[in-house]
């Protein structure tokens, strides 16, 4: 059996606990309305008996660098698509973003000398919480697009219905490129392989264990920059990431590990939910709240200490490092004065959380001829006034999280991207949110860098 044929991990499909469906008596918040619940019902079934995506072993190895990056022994690099396309299209952006992100993370480490986290947007990030229910489109108002799990992008009105049948879809295009990652993974180790063929044990970024189906045990290093025989720092692959919110999808996706008797969301490695979704008493803060995976939770402005300090309560009772990413998206104007104080009373509360800056969210406007953009300079000041709020706070900055496109896309005004907002239109294909191109993406990197090595 080829590499493509074989799943990605060797865990045996299992069905879901019934302890994890108690969200279903919980406010849900962003969910799909599918015409036909039976339908919905029978998709749910047929995911469930699937195999799983992801592996146990390599979520704990994730969970692991998260836990060195919230210490400050390592820095985490998230990126990838707003809102991925499902099918061919989304097949063939995986090897563009894995090879800006290495880029970026090789970037940031050989200013720092400090391993890269890399995690991309990838293998999941098919649907999309959205402010309003339905948008107009060429003077057509259609309901809103929710992602290519929930509905289609065209602005047709049948396209726009709710299908449960895409949650199928999704699953095989994240499986292709979850597959298409362990493809990139053997060819990165063959090319640290030794001019003679050799292994040497214990050599940077060569494998230590038998194949397991997991990513770990194809690199030593995976999901990290890693230091090569000649000093220099070299990409080892991508973790993957996504917004965990239709609950019906994700749910399917549970398994038990066999090994220790936890419960793994197996679509993904690390699952965050948004701001408009990590709602105390709501159902994606129940579904996080009972998995065994490393989780994180956007967090915005308003957000007050005491709402904050619940929430960790309840997405990390252990207190556990590594177990909890706080990802701030406050825009450039805000960043400084309202993340200190929220730092400060998460560390009162005695939560060893990993706290992340993303820069885009809420950096986005909207042009007179209503095309969503972002300015390169808001995003570059929200990364520095995280620092220095960081800094202030007496904690460490420990990542990034960027919408970036793996491509020559125009969707970002000024440096590296177009001047002026008549330049948007050349290359602008997001099916969301405006994301960094490769320029820019590589120019935040060095920001960071260079944030990182002044301290």
């Amino acid at each position: 059996m080829t590499l493509a044929d074989s799943p990605p991990t060797v865990a045996a499909a299992t069905l879901p606990p019934l302890a994890l469906t108690e969200w279903r008596n919980l406010p849900a918040e962003q969910q799909p309305r599918w015409p036909d619940a039976s339908r919905a019902a029978r998709v749910q079934d047929q995911l469930a008996l699937a195999p799983a995506l992801t592996a146990p072993a390599d979520v704990r190895r994730l969970a692991s660098g998260l836990a060195h990056a919230g210490a400050g022994r390592a820095f985490l690099l998230q990126a990838g698509d707003c809102a991925e396309p499902v099918g061919a299209a989304g097949l063939a952006a995986v090897r563009g973003k894995h090879r800006v992100i290495g880029r970026m993370a090789e970037i940031i480490s050989g200013r720092t000398r400090l391993p890269a986290i890399t995690v991309g947007r990838l293998a999941g990030q098919y649907a999309k919480p959205r402010s309003r229910p339905e948008e107009t489109v060429d003077g057509l108002t259609l309901p809103v697009y929710r992602g290519d799990l929930v509905n289609g992008h065209a602005a047709d009105p049948a396209a726009r219905v709710p299908d449960p049948r895409r949650m199928l879809t999704g699953y095989a295009t994240a499986r292709a490129v979850l597959n298409e990652l362990h493809l990139i993974a053997h060819e990165s180790a063959s090319a640290l392989l030794p001019p003679d063929g050799s292994y040497t044990t214990g050599g940077a970024g060569l494998p230590t264990r038998a194949w397991d189906g997991s990513l770990r045990s194809i690199l030593k290093d995976y999901g990290q920059t890693a230091t090569h025989r000649d000093g220099t720092w070299r990409h080892t692959g991508l973790w993957t990431s996504h917004e965990a919110l239709v609950l019906d999808y994700e749910q399917a996706l549970v398994r038990r590990d066999g090994h220790t008797g936890e419960d793994y969301l197996l679509s993904t490695h690390l699952p965050w939910i948004g701001e408009r979704t990590r709602r105390l008493d709501g159902a994606h803060v129940a579904f996080l709240a009972r998995l065994a995976n490393p989780v994180a939770c956007k967090i915005g402005p308003g957000t007050g200490p005491e709402a904050l300090t619940a929430l960790c309560a309840r997405l990390d009772p252990h207190r556990r490092p590594g177990r909890l990413t706080l990802i701030g998206r406050f825009g450039a104007g805000r960043v400084r004065a309202e993340l200190p104080a929220l730092v400060e009373a998460v560390r009162a509360a005695g939560h060893d959380v990993l706290w992340v800056c993303d820069p885009m969210h809420g950096n986005t406007v909207t042009t007179a001829t209503g095309v969503k953009t972002r300015h390169m300079s808001a995003v570059l000041d929200e990364i520095t006034g995280f620092f220095e709020a960081m800094h202030r706070a007496d904690a460490w900055p420990g990542g990034v999280h960027l919408e970036i496109a793996g491509g020559d896309v125009t969707e970002c005004l000024g440096t590296g991207g177009p001047a002026r907002e008549d330049g948007l239109g050349r290359a602008y294909r997001t099916l969301c949110d405006p994301r960094l191109n490769d320029d820019q993406a590589l120019l935040a990197a060095s920001a960071v860098s260079e944030l990182i090595a002044k301290g």
